[in-house]
This record gives C-alpha cells, structure tokens and sequence, in this order.
C-alpha cells in the first residue's frame, strides 16, 4: 500500500487508509515516541482531528510505501525517522486492540493473520455455544 502523507490530512485519514489494506491492524500516533518492543502510553494518544502538519517534525510531504512483508517495528520506525511521527500498530484481539509491542519482529501480514484467525476462533466459539444453548431448551 502507499500512504500519502502531507500537512492536509488527519490521523484518521491516515488510520483509515492503513486499517482499509489491514482491517485487522489499526495505528495510533502519540505524542511521545516508544522504544523498540515497548508499549507507548495511552494517555499520550493524540485526537483523530490533528493534522499532520500540526505534527510533523520533519519531511513536507511524501508517499510512503507500507509492504505486508515489512515487520511491524521497521514500520513504526519508517514514520520516525520519515517525519518525525510516533505511531505504534495495534492488532485486534476479540472486542479489545492491544499493542503490538512485544511482537514488533512480525511483520503486518503476520499481525493480521494472528488477529484474523483469533476472531475466527471467538466467532466459531460464540456460534458453538448458541448451538449448544439451543439444543439444551
């Protein structure tokens, strides 16, 4: 995928566009960065509504190319070094997005293939009990 970054979009531009080619994976700017395998805090979640410009310490604009087979740490790190953007990839689990911090080695495909089979797993779980509770009346 490419992302075009430049002053005009928001995080949530940028959100969407990464979460369309992921839909498993979503990525949260910050107003600090996180050290590599480290979660970054919460409190520090910048608003969807900021613009890149508005936060940008480097590069004007740019479009940055985002491959499946690029680990997900490297990825973070692309943003930083870029212009100078803190992200961090998030990959969700059931109904909750954790940070992928401590798998930082995997690449995106791989981050989306593990929350996509574990969404598998609590739907098939979820329809095996509503068999089951229907089969008990």
């Amino acid at each position: 995928m490419i992302i075009e970054i430049n002053d005009t979009k928001t995080i949530e531009d940028i959100t969407k566009e990464f979460s369309g080619c992921w839909p498993y994976l979503k990525i949260e700017f910050f107003e600090e960065p996180h050290h590599w395998q480290q979660p970054s805090a919460f409190s520090k979640i910048l608003p969807h509504d900021k613009t890149i410009g508005d936060l940008r310490t480097r590069q004007d604009a740019a479009a940055m190319e985002i491959h499946a087979w690029r680990k997900t740490g490297a990825v973070e790190q692309e943003f930083k070094n870029i212009f100078g953007l803190n992200v961090q990839v998030f990959r969700r689990q059931a109904d909750t997005w954790i940070e992928t911090a401590d798998s930082d080695e995997l690449t995106l495909e791989e981050q989306n293939i593990i929350s996509s089979n574990a969404m598998q797993e609590l739907l098939d779980d979820k329809e095996e009990i509503k068999e089951k509770n229907h089969t008990d009346e």
